[in-house]
């Protein structure tokens, strides 16, 4: 299991996949937990918000800078023990055999939910997506498609999310960034 400073030095960066960026996101080690009705959904949802519904020993989220063709993204990294990351997955994908559509207490609502094939990565994936409505008053609903991988290496979560804001076909998480991270993890493990 990776501490704090080991899991930093196992994210990838710009130093690893220099035409990207990689801009850390401040986060305090919690549950980070928002609630969505209906409650079924709520591994989706933390997945969708880079969230560990099971206290991580470490945590590291990023924003992914976009590259020519793609979205960019965002990722997290979450140190648990082995069983917890496996359950993780696990409740994902009974999630997924239920969940349609869920709405959090704060923010927005999400439809379509669709599981797609597992990517087969690291020691248990799992991959899905959705769209984001975005909504007020006055206008018709903007629904923002967004894709999500979770990676199960050893005791780490890997989450990569992705949302295509200029709305032209599916979002996709970007590959380079997934391969890069997967080895280093990999690496870090040994």
């Amino acid at each position: 299991m990776l501490g704090q400073r080991e899991l930093e030095q196992a994210a990838v960066s710009q130093e690893d996949l220099p035409r990207r960026t990689f801009d850390a996101l401040l986060d305090p080690i919690s549950t980070d937990r928002s609630p969505v009705d209906p409650a079924l959904c709520q591994a989706v949802a933390d997945s969708v918000g880079l969230a560990s519904w099971i206290l991580p020993k470490a945590r590291v989220k990023q924003v992914i800078g976009s590259a020519k063709g793609d979205h960019g993204g965002s990722m997290a990294l979450a140190s648990h023990t082995p069983a917890d990351a496996a359950r993780m997955i696990r409740q994902v994908r009974t999630a997924m055999g239920s969940c349609n559509a869920f709405k959090p207490a704060f923010g927005f609502t999400y439809e379509g939910v669709t599981a797609l094939p597992d990517p087969k990565l690291g020691d248990e994936s799992v991959s899905f997506r959705l769209l984001q409505v975005l909504s007020s008053e006055d206008e018709k609903p903007l629904k923002v498609p967004v894709t999500v991988v979770l990676v199960r290496v050893g005791a780490t979560l890997a989450t990569f999310q992705a949302a295509n804001i200029r709305r032209d076909g599916q979002a996709v998480v970007p590959r380079d960034v997934v391969d890069e991270q997967l080895t280093k993890l990999a690496n870090a493990a040994r």
